[in-house]
């Protein structure tokens, strides 16, 4: 897969920057426009804490809430609107896909690309919150390219599998939607894994979520310059290896299932 993706780079590259000229075609404020969800998020849930309706951490204690909150949507976001965007991807493109013949996997993840685009953005965002709250910068911040990788990895798989699967279930575009949303809610986007402890069955399934072990990792580096570890789930404190575990086995698994349908694919739309 990868070989092939990089023999059509020009052809991805053409659809990420036509993806991202298109979606920000004759709006006023453009590119900040993907700031307006996860700002609007982190605004909404600051006030939910004001009212100790989200729990907070003792190792965040430091931390203003809105940094933390923001620092966990930020990668939520370009999670959650890759999958909803990119899971109808193959099914809307009917006409490019029946004129030409290329890597399907090209259209998917061209979506995914693209939106890497507004994460720098809310990335510059997060920076500028930093700078306003006297939050120093660490070395543990060079790990957040690695972090980025596995999280965009463990991502490119599951795209694959939903966007092939929407071909020939409709609905699994909708169910995406519907999906991410209360999954958001088992993950430690807003509030700190350690802080569910008294729920046994959540705790457990935030050691083993692969985007709560991505969203730690990164509010660790940012916010306590902090490392991340590679320790077992069960050890204390968060840890990098289910990200890692489930970025390998989603890319492979996911670019598998997604050759094996292709021949099919091309027919069905």
């Amino acid at each position: 897969m990868l070989h092939d993706l990089w023999r059509f780079r020009d052809l991805l590259l053409l659809l990420v920057r036509r993806e991202i000229r298109v979606r920000y075609a004759r709006t006023i404020l453009g590119v900040l426009w993907s700031l307006v969800l996860p700002v609007a998020m982190m605004l909404f849930f600051t006030l939910l804490n004001f009212s100790r309706l989200v729990p907070a951490s003792s190792d965040f204690a430091a931390v203003p809430y809105p940094v933390f909150a923001y620092c966990g949507l930020l990668p939520w976001a370009h999670f959650s609107t890759t999958l909803t965007q990119g899971a109808a991807s193959l099914a809307n493109a009917r006409d490019l896909l029946r004129k030409s013949a290329f890597p399907l996997e090209v259209i998917p993840l061209s979506r995914l690309l693209a939106l890497l685009l507004d994460l720098a953005v809310g990335s510059a965002f997060l920076v500028l919150l930093l700078l306003w709250h006297g939050i120093p910068f660490g070395a543990a911040l060079l790990c957040l390219p690695l972090v980025l990788l596995l999280q965009v990895a463990f991502t490119a798989g599951v795209l694959l599998v939903l966007s092939a699967s929407n071909v020939f279930f409709r609905d699994v575009a909708f169910l995406v939607q519907v999906g991410v949303m209360l999954a958001m809610f088992v993950t430690s986007v807003l509030y700190p894994a350690p802080s569910m402890v008294s729920h046994p069955w959540l705790a457990a399934l935030l050691d083993w979520n692969p985007m709560s072990s991505f969203i730690d990792a990164y509010r660790e580096a940012v916010l306590l310059g902090r490392w991340p570890s590679l320790a077992l789930p069960s050890a204390p404190g968060p840890t990098l290896l289910p990200g890692l575990l489930a970025a390998v086995l989603s890319l492979l698994g996911g670019g598998w299932l997604f050759r094996r349908l292709s021949p099919r694919i091309a027919e069905e739309v």
